[in-house]
């Protein structure tokens, strides 16, 4: 199971070694054609640059613009909760996902610790093996969460 794999790799050849072997030359060529460019026509670059520049702030502030939506006169804006709002960004709901499995994680062991003291005791009362009762169904639920 823990078998070590020997390797009979050229330590000398790397990625960027091969990548540069292979495509250098157009690398090269295009920087050449690149520079030779620029210095050719500085200024309609620069003109370039700062009509580029202009077109992403107009469009910053009149095109990618969403005002918020006002509710209608009559009635008052709900407050919904935040945990049950649906994100339009798919990372935001996983990390609130992930915050979520920690924080059931940490809850699992607290139960776990709970369990061992009770089981730590030489006899169990009923009040004992009532609270193990309800642990253990916590540590289900709790599991089940994690796993869906």
């Amino acid at each position: 199971m823990f078998k070590r794999i020997h390797s009979n790799r050229d330590p000398d050849e790397t990625l960027w070694k091969a990548l540069n072997q292979e495509f250098g030359t157009y690398f090269r060529r295009a920087g050449t054609q690149f520079g030779q460019l620029c210095l050719n026509y500085p200024k309609a670059i620069f003109g370039g640059m700062v009509a580029l520049l202009l077109l992403s702030a107009a469009l910053s502030f009149t095109g990618f613009y969403y005002p918020a939506k006002k509710p209608a006169s009559g009635s008052a804006a709900p407050h919904p909760n935040p945990a049950s709002v649906k994100s339009p960004h798919p990372l935001d709901d996983g990390f609130s996902r992930i915050l979520e499995t920690g924080a059931a994680l940490k809850q699992t062991f607290g139960l776990k610790q709970e369990v061992e003291s009770i089981l730590a005791k030489g006899k169990l009362s009923n009040a004992d093996s009532l609270r193990l009762e309800q642990v253990l169904d916590s540590l289900a639920v709790l599991q089940h969460q994690i796993q869906h």
